[in-house]
């Protein structure tokens, strides 16, 4: 079946190509081999937190599934500790900081009126779909975090450091959500025969004062990102084919700076521009 209600942990086990298999792919042949088949690698603080917050704002989700609240003030050296620690070995562990923090960003989703209003839509939440991509013949897959039942629109959740529109949009384009945005519309369309109208983000801050705020991936950004995703393929069928997975270039490569830094063309400074790190 092209859609299936599977684990979290069975549909990342499935070998089909993914959309975070795509972003190592864009990196080089060898991070795309090492995220597929190298060592599985340790979750992170950023990541748990995500996956604890999916689990409290998609309906149909419980927090119980995926996590655990240590009581404060538990050790984990005395008998009770111990006892939580191989009872909850399987899920996250989180703070009663951590479950307050979840619960203000939840609280702020609610007072949020588009976002709230569309959580409230009728859907499934991360159902799993897979097809065949027609041009390499690769398997190819996607999990949405919640499509809706007629197959009108898929939201994704965000947790954020900035959900403003400029922080976002460095977000947007930094971790490559408008390629995110292109595959799920384009598998859900091969899949249910169906485009969904748009791919929404609800994205929630992850500090104080927890803003919400919600964005449409717009037209040209999902043509755009359907054509990298496209790239990405070709280049996954090809080092698959020829059992070569290449790094950045074998040779000595000239380094320059960036265009912003250069002068103008008429022979003005550039622009001063800060350097943002993120």
């Amino acid at each position: 079946m092209p859609i299936r209600e599977l684990s979290n942990a069975r549909y990342h086990s499935h070998s089909a190509i993914s959309n975070s298999d795509l972003g190592a792919a864009a990196q080089s042949g060898q991070a795309f081999y090492d995220k597929k088949f190298g060592p599985k690698r340790e979750s992170t603080k950023a990541f748990d937190l995500g996956t604890c917050f999916h689990s409290l704002v998609l309906p149909g989700e419980q927090l119980s599934q995926v996590a655990a609240v240590r009581p404060e003030g538990l050790d984990g050296r005395t008998k009770a500790g111990k006892a939580f620690a191989v009872e909850n070995a399987d899920k996250i562990i989180l703070s009663t900081a951590e479950k307050q923090q979840l619960d203000l960003m939840i609280e702020s989703v609610q007072r949020h009126p588009a976002a709230s209003e569309l959580l409230k839509l009728k859907g499934k939440a991360e159902v799993s779909m897979f097809g065949v991509d027609p041009e390499t013949e690769l398997q190819i897959k996607a999990r949405p975090d919640y499509l809706l039942d007629d197959r009108s629109l898929i939201l994704d959740i965000k947790t954020t450091a900035d959900a403003s529109p400029r922080g976002f949009q460095r977000s947007f384009a930094n971790y490559r959500y408008w390629v995110q945005s292109a595959w799920y519309l384009w598998i859900a369309e091969m899949v249910t025969g169906r485009r969904p109208d748009a791919f929404i983000f609800i994205c929630v801050e992850k500090q104080r004062p927890y803003h919400t705020a919600v964005y449409i991936a717009d037209d040209q950004s999902i043509e755009l990102g359907i054509q990298e995703a496209r790239r990405n393929l070709m280049d996954i069928a090809k080092w698959q084919n020829c059992k070569m997975f290449p790094g950045y270039s074998s040779k000595a490569e000239m380094m320059s700076l960036p265009k912003w830094m250069l002068p103008k063309e008429d022979g003005t400074p550039a622009d001063h521009q800060p350097i943002e790190l993120y």
